[in-house]
């Protein structure tokens, strides 16, 4: 999965937060969790459900994988790979999330805009992504010595071949810099989960730019604010979809014909469709999903037709997610992109009646003591799960290809994917973002 990127607050410095006044079940103040990362104002706000939705997210693409790996015939059979696209709502949450107190701001009175700090942002997302992530791999690589050295595609699953300690130079880093996904030779090498996060840092990358053309911009429009603040999604949507439209030409470009090697393989193809742009998109349904959220929030929409959206998205889940399929059987470029559409209304459904100030069944399930806390530590759930899967493998512990043995390998991997998560998140990923308090007070 990618990163789990969320954070609510507002600005990036002591200004205090302009938004308008929300109804109290609307947001918790919470403890420093994963939901609180952006460097924004000092009042953290957490919306409450997203957390869960992350950890649900998280465990459907680690059963995925136990299923590729441990079960291929109970996997061909209900498809349980399929659950691995559910990495893919990470990147709809970063767009929301991360989008979220641009929007907020664009709103604010012309007299007082001010864009959230991009120096604290940029920090925050620092600390967010690398040090977890470096500590799980140097572990992974130099003492458990099963970091993918190969790229997993081209070995049959399940078998931890291709597997070891990285010791080439370029490689190492490579994979240290997470940079490994720009270079047919060792992209999906290392974490091969951590492709997301070379995206996600590459939209963290990009999101300032895009505030500091809102912002510019913000002078002159004469329109409500929040219909320039859909032009930075209309951006990224345009970006992903010519990048759709030109994956087959690359495809034949390079000879690439296989969807698997095209998706994962060590060529161009995987280069190019594993890249930002081309997956642009999807961050742009979480940053549409963030402008809707505002509008019901400060009451721009009208009450006859706020009350009927959240109708409106269960329609356009069921209706996403019969393309969605449709688009994956069909083996469309465009699939992924209306998985993105999807989760974006997933988000949606959960944040529409807090924007409201209303809780709901859904949120509190969403918001409960077990989700909430894997929700938490899901960045290290995303990048422990495969490794420990294949440690599996590598001692013969792994169910067999049944039913049965799917739980089995599921509990065992789950069970140890878990410790090992609780344990980086609070001696490592925990205390770094800690740190950030100590950067804002200098």
């Amino acid at each position: 999965m990618p990163d789990k990127v969320a954070d609510h607050g507002e600005s990036g410095d002591n200004e205090p937060d302009v938004k308008p006044e929300v109804n109290e079940p609307a947001v918790v103040e919470p403890d420093i969790t994963e939901s609180q990362v952006v460097a924004t104002s000092p009042r953290h706000t957490r919306i409450i459900g997203l957390d869960g939705m992350r950890g649900i997210g998280a465990f459907a693409v680690v059963f995925g994988h136990i299923a590729e790996n441990y079960a291929p015939t109970v996997n061909k059979q209900y498809m349980i790979g399929m659950l691995g696209v559910a990495l893919l709502i990470f990147f709809c949450l970063s767009g929301f999330l991360l989008f979220l107190p641009y929007v907020r701001r664009l709103t604010a009175d012309p007299n007082r805009l001010k864009m959230p700090s991009t120096s604290q942002y940029g920090l925050h997302r620092l600390l967010r992504v690398f040090p977890g992530y470096l500590v799980i791999f140097l572990i992974v690589n130099f003492v458990f010595r099963i970091a993918y050295i190969d790229n997993p595609a081209t070995h049959p699953k399940g078998q931890a071949l291709g597997t070891g300690m990285i010791t080439d130079p370029g490689q190492l880093l490579a994979n240290l810099t997470l940079t490994q996904t720009y270079f047919p030779a060792y992209i999906q090498t290392g974490l091969n989960p951590s492709w997301s996060l070379t995206t996600e840092i590459l939209f963290y990358a990009s999101l300032p730019f895009l505030g500091m053309l809102l912002f510019r911009l913000r002078g002159r429009w004469k329109g409500h604010p929040l219909v320039l603040a859909c032009l930075a999604p209309a951006i990224l949507l345009v970006i992903g979809v010519v990048c759709r439209l030109f994956a087959p030409m690359v495809a034949d470009h390079f000879g690439i014909h296989q969807i698997e090697m095209q998706n994962w393989g060590p060529n161009w193809v995987a280069v190019f469709l594993r890249s930002y742009p081309a997956n642009a998109d999807i961050f742009a349904f979480g940053m549409l999903a963030a402008v809707l959220f505002v509008a019901l929030e400060q009451e721009v929409v009208r009450e006859a037709i706020a009350r009927r959206v959240r109708m409106l998205c269960t329609v356009g889940l069921l209706l996403s997610a019969v393309v969605s399929l449709y688009l994956a059987a069909d083996q469309s470029y465009f699939a992924t992109m209306a998985i993105g559409a999807l989760s974006g209304l997933l988000i949606l459904s959960v944040v529409v009646p807090l924007a409201r100030g209303q809780e709901t069944a859904l949120t509190k399930w969403l918001d409960s003591k077990p989700f909430f806390f894997i929700g938490t530590i899901s960045l290290s759930i995303y990048l422990w799960h495969y490794p420990v899967l294949l440690l599996l493998g590598r001692y013969n512990l792994q169910g067999s290809d049944t039913w049965p043995g799917l739980l089995r390998s599921t509990l065992i991997v789950g069970a140890v994917t878990i410790l090992f998560s609780t344990l980086t998140y609070y001696l490592v990923e925990r205390p770094a973002l800690n740190s950030a308090k100590y950067f804002r007070r200098k």
